[in-house]
């Protein structure tokens, strides 16, 4: 007998409801900008209010981009490797951004207004500012677009929920450049009172059916009893638990390739399983960035229970279920997220906690306590400026990108671990003493493969130049350090010491020259990557001598270099075709009539 499938029945069907369009009225998070501190070009915020620039198709300063596109991120060796790879996102989501809309709604229609390399957003997520939970309301692959402009519209999935708060996840990891969106619009029926409001919020809508007995799902009662009377034979055989015969040990080897929610499934089979699946080895490396959206203070209090010897970390992204209004934050978390790392502080040897409102000077202070940490990542994490990590000295990567870090502070840290080769400052607003920071690291860390300081302003030639006494540097990232200065020979002493670099960036180094760049093409064979984008005095004869002297180069970024033509870089695609050469799209208009 099948069961009869329920009807979705449409809220504003049965309400008297205002259908309302709405564009973004705020930013509250995101994961991932290309813009700095004091400046609007390529911002989240550019995000709010109506699209500027669709449908023209480009490289628009007007709309919001995201930092990092195609595999050439990940194959760093700075890149975070998976804490635990059976919690794996078969989404692949990178990146996010969250958004908050000036009314209250139920979501019939989002609207994204793609206008460079669309087709990163997997997933659409939506909420009540004033309620914790999260709908999903859409989710899809990533999708090959062609290079024009797009207004995405995925089919939303059908909820009579009030929602205020859109989240988009992102996956750029199959683009050929950076995505960059012009604006958000959200469409739905508005209640026109404030008790419709509170019964569709507390879900008293919703109708109820009262099933006919003829088409009642068959219990497992039915079964057996019309078995015994079609005489069955099978009605005489036992049920056979395999599992029953195998020993403890090969159960929870088979556990250990189950994700959480899987084994908190099997916790949930039978008294046996339940006890296995509290194996403390099964908990050793712990991973809920992908359940961000559940995660609150009875989560954590049940691994809590579970972890003896806790090893690895991540919490990224597990946050914004946890804010209450006005964004503040919930005491009950914040101690408990306190509570765990405290009592790993032990044995926890890598501990990400990327985009989390809940560092702050208390959980530094719990973190300087993990003597064993040789992986922390603290990216986007900004309610702490003071960072008290002195006792820290093992630490081999370090990612403190989009902090308040202060150079006193990096200094202490920097000079207590000889061990470091990553480390990432990328749009770090109060390093100053820059400078100083390459000296010390000159002269403490020998091991360093990967300094990336992206828009960091501070720098001097003369601080460049003491890179050159870092043998081991493989990547190095420059960009929009040197932007009204004249570089002099710091690239020569680069080129010099630096023999092994295999990344470089330099992007808007407006001072560089053909005769200044030469002394790494010709000196550093190693390299795959050279970016160069903005940089006006760059002619054919720099990129030509770079695609011809360098056997190992994978990408070259000439994007807004005046002083090469289109037509030239289509030659060298095709005499390279095993080189990407980037070339970014300033724009292309479209008649918005």
């Amino acid at each position: 007998m099948a069961t009869k499938s329920r009807t979705f029945l449409p809220i504003e069907n049965s309400l008297k409801m205002r259908y309302l369009e709405q564009y973004a009225h705020a930013v509250v998070h995101y994961s991932s900008k290309y813009n700095s501190h004091c400046s609007y070009s390529y911002a989240p915020h550019n995000l709010v209010g109506k699209y500027v620039k669709y449908p023209s198709y480009g490289d628009f300063q007007e709309a919001y981009f995201l930092r990092s596109y195609g595999k050439w991120w990940k194959t760093s060796s700075a890149t975070q490797k998976d804490y635990r790879p059976q919690d794996f996102d078969l989404l692949g989501a990178e990146d996010f951004i969250t958004l908050e809309f000036g009314s209250t709604v139920v979501p019939r229609e989002i609207f994204i207004y793609e206008v460079y390399n669309p087709g990163a957003v997997i997933r659409i997520w939506g909420r009540l500012k004033i309620d914790p939970k999260w709908h999903l309301l859409w989710e899809g692959f990533p999708q090959k677009c062609a290079p024009k402009s797009r207004k995405f519209c995925p089919p939303l999935r059908k909820i009579n929920c009030l929602i205020n708060i859109i989240r988009l996840e992102f996956n750029q990891s199959h683009l050929e450049y950076h995505t960059a969106i012009d604006a958000v619009l959200l469409s739905g029926y508005q209640p026109e009172t404030t008790f419709q409001s509170e019964i569709i919020r507390h879900g008293l809508t919703e109708v109820k059916f009262n099933t006919p007995q003829t088409i009642r799902e068959l219990t497992v009662g039915d079964l057996e009893k019309r078995t015994k009377n079609q005489g069955d034979v099978s009605e005489n055989l036992e049920p056979v638990d395999c599992f029953c015969l195998l020993p403890d040990e090969i159960i929870i080897n088979i556990f250990h390739y189950l994700d959480l929610k899987s084994l908190s499934r099997c916790a949930q089979v039978n008294h046996r399983w339940n006890k296995l699946a509290r194996d403390q080895t099964l908990y050793q490396n712990i991973s809920l960035k992908i359940y961000w959206y559940l995660v609150d203070t009875e989560t954590l209090d049940h691994f809590q229970k579970k972890i003896v010897n806790l090893k690895k970390l991540d919490l990224s992204w597990c946050n914004e279920h946890q804010l209450y209004f006005h964004q503040r934050l919930n005491y009950d978390y914040h101690l408990k997220l306190q509570s765990i790392i405290e009592g790993a502080s032990k044995t926890l040897t890598h501990l990400s906690l990327n985009d989390n409102y809940f560092v702050d000077f208390d959980v530094i202070g719990k973190i300087n306590q993990c003597t064993e940490l040789v992986d922390l990542r603290l990216h986007n994490s900004f309610n702490w400026i003071r960072c008290p990590l002195d006792k820290l000295t093992n630490l081999v990567s370090l990612d403190l990108s989009l902090t308040y870090i202060i150079a006193q502070d990096l200094i202490q840290i920097l000079m207590a671990n000889p061990h470091l080769e990553n480390l990432n400052l990328d749009l770090c607003e109060k390093l100053v003493l820059v400078d100083q920071i390459v000296e010390t690291v000159a002269m403490f860390n020998k091991k360093l493969k990967t300094w990336r300081s992206w828009k960091s302003f501070y720098f001097t030639p003369d601080g460049i130049r003491k890179f050159g006494l870092c043998q081991n540097l493989e990547e190095l990232d420059l960009g929009w350090c040197l932007i009204d200065r004249d570089p002099g020979d710091c690239l020569l002493s680069i080129a010099n010491g630096c023999k092994r670099l295999k990344r470089l960036i330099l992007s808007e180094w407006r001072g560089l020259s053909e005769q200044l760049l030469m002394p790494v093409i010709l000196s550093c064979k190693e390299l795959t990557q050279i970016d160069l984008i903005g940089i006006k005095t760059i002619t054919a004869d720099v990129c030509e001598n770079a695609l011809f002297r360098l056997p190992k180069l994978r990408l070259l970024d000439i994007s807004f270099c005046d002083g090469v033509r289109q037509s030239e870089v289509e030659i060298w695609r095709q005499q390279y075709p095993h080189i990407t050469i980037q070339r970014s799209c300033e724009f292309i208009v479209t008649d918005y009539l």
